[in-house]
């Protein structure tokens, strides 16, 4: 069911009922379009004032823009400690994002997942979770990428200091 606007946050999604673990809770949906019209969508709804976008990435340059022609999956929201994760399948032929429940969710619980988009230059986006390990922003730039695959090789240790000083950074915003 759809939650109205909570603050900053716009509107989310519940769900109605109790979902188990391992669940498919709904398709993402939306036009398919490449990376050129990507580019061209952004920039009109930047210039139109919205300021909630709903760009999925497929695979191979495709993304999913639900703006126009999405369903309610593009109101769940993102958080640090997600409750639902999205998961790529072939149905049909063709390439399909599925949300899934990543644990036992009771109704009447807001549906979230984490965004995990890569921002390139773009200005971070404050997270308004409000989890405990809420990292303070959506998102992650290409170094920070870097640094996560290289922890996870390294056992987290290297690079702990770094990360909290970027969070600590993130919240100032």
């Amino acid at each position: 069911a759809l939650m109205p606007p909570t603050g900053p946050k716009g509107y989310g999604l519940m769900t109605q009922q109790d979902l188990k673990q391992g669940d498919f809770v709904m398709e993402y949906v939306g036009e398919v379009i490449g990376e050129e019209e990507y580019a061209e969508r952004k920039l009109e709804y930047q210039s139109s004032g919205r300021r909630h976008f709903y760009f999925m990435s497929i695979a191979n340059g495709e993304v999913i823009d639900a703006t126009r022609k999405g369903n309610l999956s593009r109101f769940l929201n993102h958080s640090c400690a997600p409750n639902c994760e999205t998961q790529k399948w072939q149905v049909g032929g063709e390439l399909c994002i599925g949300l899934f429940a990543l644990r036992d969710i009771a109704a009447g619980s807001e549906l979230t997942f984490d965004y995990h988009f890569e921002r390139d230059g773009d200005r971070a986006m404050k997270c308004l979770c409000g989890e405990p390990c809420c990292r303070g922003v959506i998102g992650t730039t290409k170094q920070q990428q870097r640094r996560d695959r290289e922890e996870e090789r390294n056992g987290g240790e290297a690079f702990a200091a770094a990360a909290a000083s970027e969070s600590a950074a993130a919240k100032e915003l």
